[in-house]
């Protein structure tokens, strides 16, 4: 490109990057009305002295509790939930009814997550019950500002596509420059859909144990127990001494062979040696 064309479109590109910074260091401004649609349930926040009843929190609770019957408090836990708008977003079960357990991950409206805390309550004995609310007003803040940036960036950069009074190499740098800030724009918003979801929904996790106590067995039941558990043992003697002797087997018959050849070998130097004995005469 010829030096006198290279230098418009080099201040062109000064002048967007400039203007982006400007935009960048603005004061924080409230979402444009194309937010999503959760934007409108939570207010944009810009003064940092705001009423606790108009902050954004992030809630999360942790609940223990001991109940009489597992299934019948899993049952009462999601009947709880349909009733006020919640959902399991993780869940496990373990054991049996009597003396299984349970733990639940739930998500709740923040507005009714008190409602939710007295349902779990009233299924049995409360062990522990806590709850963290975090500040985020102005990370949300933060977020919405820079969306709003983002879009009125991309507003004046179609405004300069749709005039096309420059030249092609200005048009290629200004859609460069557009692609790269509606790709930012995407990521704020997907970002301010999290975090209006983690204000609007709590987080409450739910564990749930039995109350199960063993009953003292009877002196019929200790004597059956008894003799199933000394059956038990002889069988496992038998089973024990049977493998031993298939793994064991065909090194003991090599030394039960080994030990007759040596005893008949000794037998055979002992008769030798009477023998010897008996035919020596008597020199006297």
């Amino acid at each position: 490109m010829p030096p006198t064309r290279a230098l418009p479109t080099f201040l062109f590109l000064m002048l967007l990057s400039a203007a982006h910074v400007a935009c960048a260091k603005s004061e924080t401004r409230s979402a444009s009305t194309s937010s999503p649609p959760a934007a409108a349930a939570v207010a944009a926040v810009q003064a940092p002295s705001l009423p606790a009843e108009e902050r954004a929190m992030r809630i999360t609770v942790e609940m223990s509790l001991v109940v009489p019957h597992r299934d019948a408090a899993v049952n009462g836990l999601r009947a709880a939930l349909a009733d006020l708008g919640g959902y399991v977003s993780n869940g496990a079960v373990t054991g049996p009814d009597a003396t299984g357990a349970a733990s639940f991950e739930v998500k709740v409206p923040a507005a009714r997550v008190g409602a939710f805390r007295a349902a779990i309550r009233a299924m049995g004995d409360i062990r522990t019950d806590t709850e963290k609310a975090e500040d985020v007003t102005e990370a949300r803040a933060d977020v919405q500002a820079r969306l709003g940036n983002a879009r009125a960036e991309e507003g004046r950069m179609l405004a300069v596509l749709a005039d096309k009074t420059g030249n092609l190499a200005d048009v290629v740098a200004v859609e460069k420059e557009l692609s790269r800030v509606r790709e930012s724009i995407e990521r704020l918003e997907a970002e301010e859909r999290v975090l209006l979801g983690q204000i609007a929904m709590a987080t409450v996790k739910v564990q749930l144990e039995t109350s199960f106590v063993a009953s003292d067995p009877g002196a019929g039941s200790r004597l059956a127990r008894a003799a199933k558990d000394g059956g038990e043992t002889a069988w496992a003697f038998v089973v024990g001494l049977g493998v031993f002797l298939l793994g064991a087997g065909p090194t003991l018959l090599i030394l039960a062979a080994l030990a007759y050849v040596s005893f008949l070998g000794v037998r055979g130097l002992v008769r030798l040696q009477r023998a010897r004995v008996v035919d020596v005469p008597d020199r006297r």
